[in-house]
């Protein structure tokens, strides 16, 4: 389970524990559709979905807001805690392995 059933605007209307046709679409139970569906509140499951888009934003916000605020001295890297220092420095190699997304979103001159 769950085999779904749409609606002609791409809602889920039905889940069934069998296909009730061939090439029926099947998702993982665990699938935020099927739990925006068994909740009943599609626009709920929309505001999760865009809660965790920009959890994902304001991470990228304050990683930049901390290497300004290094930039400008006001704190020291060894200042942060080890974990912190560790997730950073990971971000970054990432972000050196792709290259020009490794652009911040302030600009140097920009003012906090």
């Amino acid at each position: 389970m769950p085999y779904i059933e749409r609606s002609d605007c791409g809602k889920i209307i039905a889940l069934h524990s069998e296909s009730q046709h061939d090439g029926a679409e099947y998702l993982p139970s665990t699938h935020p559709e099927v739990f925006s569906f068994l909740d009943g509140d599609c626009d709920q499951s929309e505001a999760r979905k865009a809660l965790q888009d920009s959890d994902a934003e304001l991470a990228r916000v304050a990683e930049d807001l901390i290497q300004v605020l290094i930039k400008k001295q006001v704190i020291l890297f060894t200042d942060l805690p080890d974990a912190v220092q560790e997730k950073l420095v990971a971000r970054q190699k990432l972000r050196s392995l792709l290259g020009n997304e490794n652009t911040s979103i302030l600009s140097d001159d920009e003012m906090i």
